[in-house]
């Protein structure tokens, strides 16, 4: 049976931060999905037109009632979640890059951890009874 952690990678990963901020060179590859650049317009449209259904729902008046406005309500909550998340994608990129200078900067601050077992965390242990 094959271990879940392959130790020969694991011990060559460099820990440094400047290494864990800047992405490799497959990023795109396992860090994107067909779903993710239609996941936030979907969920606007589905808040958007669920509010004004659930509130149309409260106030007793037919499903098909409004539809014209249960669409403009989708359609606003679909272009607005996907404009948040073009400047959220923005703003986390300018920040890491921000980080990634900063580090770049003032190296002695970011030193590479030392590495230790997990025998070496621990205290001696003694049984009190």
């Amino acid at each position: 049976m094959k271990p879940i952690v392959d130790y020969e990678v694991a011990a060559t990963v460099d820990p440094t931060p400047i290494k864990l901020l800047t992405p490799g060179t497959d990023f795109q590859k396992y860090h994107t999905s067909w779903l993710e650049d239609k996941w936030f317009p979907f969920m606007g449209f589905v808040l958007g037109a669920g509010s004004i259904w659930y509130t149309y729902t409260l106030n007793r008046r037919p499903f098909y009632s409004g539809i014209h406005v249960k669409l403009g309500a989708g359609i606003v909550g679909a272009t607005t979640l996907y404009y948040y998340k073009q400047y959220r994608t923005s703003y986390l990129a300018d920040k890491d890059a921000m980080y990634r200078h900063y580090i770049q900067l003032h190296p002695e601050d970011f030193q590479a951890p030392e590495r230790k077992k997990v025998g070496e965390l621990f205290k001696e242990w003694v049984p009190v009874r």
